[in-house]
């Protein structure tokens, strides 16, 4: 990760990681065990893993690493501290190289699938700064501002228009009101986008409410320009929250499109309802990530973001550090197994 920086930072860097990596992996790998009422000696086993081969104590818990069937694939996960740089480095084998695109920014992004054909939500106004840069004035519409460039819906904000004001929560704000909080919101969070707010599909609403199910995709670009589906999941915002950061999820059956058991739920909760459904349009939203992806060449791998809206599947964004962890928490298996490790194999 500091391989662009001179040799005294790269340095400093190695011999911080080096000093702290031990103290935090033990603190960190008490707190997991607590948190699964493991024994003394599983932490102890935990922190070890950490100290001599960088296994994150809380991925050891998540993947069960105690069981002899998975520590004999202890290469064949991809842990959080390798994603970023892993990634990055197989990016730069690609041919990537730093400069706005679609992928870290969102309203390039916008641009890349109209000019694509590739449905998204609508754009209805760009602010940067305090000012408006791109729109008209503020709709009499339900609106999502959403910042530019941040990760993990940071700063997103859903507002519903009713009686004449927007409401969020508890807030209450006139058409003047909202004009000014949007300035006010891109000064805080940089460039903000104002969009149109998808609405769920009809049949999902009993399931999870009015929020639409997400599915992210995870695509993978080999050398002869073709695209494979690596894994895929649904995801959906919990109650109280507006994003699907940290929401609940299930594992998505690749070819069929299928919603496989909803991780961690309870047998009453009323999303089990959705387990053994087929998300609408599957197939043509396979088409849409690969199309996608053929036109964005120097990424081996993205995760890609489609809401499942009352008006058909929308893209949302593609993402260039998706994430492993989930994927392999919900399916007991190291990312090895999927196509995963030989497209990056075509790179290394």
């Amino acid at each position: 990760m500091f391989s662009g920086h001179p040799a005294w930072k790269r340095l400093a860097a190695k011999s911080a990681m080096a000093l702290l990596w031990p103290i935090g992996s033990l603190t960190t790998a008490i707190r997991c065990g607590l948190e699964q009422k493991a024994a003394p000696s599983r932490i102890l086993d935990a922190w070890l893993l950490a100290v001599h081969y960088n296994i994150p104590p809380l991925e050891y818990f998540l993947y069960k690493l105690w069981l002899p069937e998975r520590r004999a694939r202890l290469d064949d996960y991809l842990y959080w501290t390798e994603n970023t740089s892993s990634l990055m480095v197989l990016n730069r084998a690609a041919g990537w190289c730093p400069g706005p695109c679609p992928v870290s920014d969102k309203q390039l992004f916008d641009t890349f699938c109209t000019r694509l054909g590739l449905r998204a939500p609508s754009l209805l106004a760009v602010w940067n700064s305090g000012q408006q840069e791109e729109g008209g004035s503020v709709p009499r519409r339900d609106l999502w501002l959403k910042p530019a460039r941040t990760k993990s819906g940071i700063g997103a904000e859903r507002w519903i228009w009713v009686d004449g004001t927007y409401r969020r929560r508890d807030r209450v704000l006139q058409r003047s009101q909202m004009e000014a909080h949007i300035a006010g919101h891109s000064r805080t969070h940089g460039k903000t986008l104002v969009q149109t707010v998808v609405k769920a599909n009809k049949e999902h609403i009993p399931y999870v409410g009015e929020t639409p199910l997400c599915a992210r995709i995870v695509t993978g670009r080999r050398h002869d320009g073709s695209v494979e589906i690596i894994a895929a999941a649904v995801v959906w915002p919990r109650p109280g929250s507006e994003v699907t950061q940290g929401g609940d999820m299930a594992l998505i059956e690749t070819s069929s499109g299928r919603i496989c058991e909803i991780h961690e739920a309870t047998q009453t909760s009323a999303s089990r309802g959705l387990e053994g459904k087929i998300l609408p349009d599957w197939q043509y939203v396979l088409a849409v990530v690969r199309k996608g992806h053929t036109n964005l060449p120097h990424y081996v791998f993205l995760g890609w973001d489609v809401a499942f809206g009352d008006d058909g599947p929308l893209l949302l964004e593609t993402n260039s550090g998706w994430g492993s962890l989930h994927l392999q928490m919900m399916t007991g298996r190291p990312i090895a197994d999927t196509a995963f490790a030989s497209i990056a194999a075509e790179y290394v």
